[in-house]
């Protein structure tokens, strides 16, 4: 065979290989995250990769002390809310419409001081 075609081949098989590797390891460390107080987050999609959740906080509701692992959050609504570390410690956030960020892992409770709901997608990383 020509060396060309070889290379090509080996190169196949090494993408397969990998691809393989990849997909074992994503199964294999890939873990259960904690559920979410209800009814203030609802699953949209989860795989051992992620989960997706939309996170709704009608006006003037809090929700239980809670975790969350690292993850990326996109604000649908602007929003003034307080937050409650583990610590107890109360931060006054002002959230807007289209800001997002990727944020560490958390312990948290959130009160909705606004006169509308706070509207989120969460996209956790397991």
């Amino acid at each position: 065979m020509k060396p060309k075609l070889l290379s090509l081949i080996g190169g196949i098989f090494l993408g397969i290989g990998v691809t393989l590797l990849l997909n074992l390891w994503t199964k294999t460390n890939g873990k259960q995250l904690e559920a979410l107080p209800t009814p203030y987050y609802s699953v949209l999609f989860e795989n051992e990769s992620i989960r997706i959740v939309e996170h709704i906080l009608k006006p003037g509701e809090t929700e239980p002390m809670h975790n969350h692992p690292e993850m990326y959050v996109y604000f649908l609504e602007n929003a003034d809310v307080t937050t409650v570390g583990p610590d107890g410690k109360e931060k006054l956030e002002s959230l807007k419409k289209g800001q997002h960020f990727l944020a560490p892992a958390l312990t948290h409770s959130i009160t909705n001081s606004e006169d509308k709901a706070l509207r989120s997608i969460l996209i956790e990383l397991k």
